[in-house]
């Protein structure tokens, strides 16, 4: 048992490193697209991005609604995006909505507290889940 729970175990992460390898080329144009748009904390929006479509692979997640982010609308469905240039252009302006008035509340939080304030957040959950996924994208993508 403890040998299939290992194997198990180490299956997961060599598959989650093939996703994180096989995905870089389309990462680092996700991340281009991000930044171009002019979001602001394009590293954290990415790591929401992987986050949010499991690398860009879920097959069951809003990312086949070009919904990137997980952006939801009443009745708990996904927000459908005619592109996925289409929902950076939304998440830029749902950001500029926000974060100017959170910002002048709160001059010297970070972004992480803006999540968790604007409710995208559930709580500091989130956070830990999108953390690891910001030191993957300094380090391995072009910024």
């Amino acid at each position: 048992m403890k040998k299939f729970f290992f194997l198990f175990i180490l299956l997961t992460l060599v598959q989650q490193g093939f996703a994180q390898s096989s995905n870089k080329a389309k990462m680092q144009s996700m991340y281009d697209a991000i930044k171009a748009a002019g979001i602001r904390h394009p590293d954290i929006v990415m790591a929401q991005c992987i986050q949010e479509t499991g690398w860009l692979n879920c097959k069951r997640c809003c990312l086949r609604y070009n919904n990137l982010f997980g952006f939801y609308i009443k009745g708990n469905k996904c927000k459908k995006f005619a592109s996925k240039e289409d929902c950076i252009a939304y998440y830029k302006r749902w950001q500029d909505q926000r974060y100017p008035k959170w910002r002048k509340k709160f001059p010297k939080a970070n972004y992480y507290h803006f999540l968790k304030y604007v409710h995208y957040a559930t709580g500091d959950k989130y956070t830990r889940e999108i953390k690891p996924k910001v030191s993957w994208v300094r380090k391995n993508l072009k910024l």
